[in-house]
C-alpha cells in the first residue's frame, strides 16, 4: 500500500465514530433523546401522545424468550465445562502414562 492510499484510508477511519470513545454521559443523553422521540407533539402543541406500555401478555412472552435463552446458555455452559474437565483428565492421564513409560523404558 502506498503512502497516499494509506493516508486516504486513515482519513476515512477518522470520520467513523468509535463506540469505545463514548462516555457514560453521552450514552445516557442518547438514550434520553430516544425516549423523548417516543413522545410526538400534537399539531395544537397542547398535549403529547405517548406510546402505550406493553401488555402483560407481551411481557410474559418476552420473559419466556429470555428464560429460554438463559437456559440454553446454561446448558451449553455445563457442556463446555464438562468437555474441559474431560480434556484436563485426559491430559493428566497421558502425563501419568508417559511417566510410567519412561520409568519402564529406562
Amino acid at each position: 500500500m502506498q503512502k497516499e492510499e494509506y493516508e486516504e484510508w486513515m482519513s476515512i477511519y477518522e470520520d467513523i465514530a468509535i463506540a469505545a470513545t463514548l462516555t457514560y454521559l453521552e450514552i445516557c443523553q442518547a438514550v434520553c433523546k430516544q425516549d423523548q422521540a417516543l413522545k410526538v407533539d400534537d399539531s395544537n402543541g397542547d398535549e403529547c401522545v405517548e406510546e402505550n406500555p406493553p401488555t402483560n401478555a407481551d411481557m410474559r412472552q418476552d420473559l419466556d424468550i429470555l428464560q429460554r435463552g438463559v437456559q440454553h446458555r446454561s446448558i451449553n455452559f455445563k457442556k463446555q465445562t464438562g468437555y474441559e474437565q474431560y480434556i484436563k483428565e485426559f491430559l493428566r492421564n497421558n502425563c501419568r502414562q508417559a511417566t510410567i513409560n519412561e520409568l519402564f523404558n529406562s
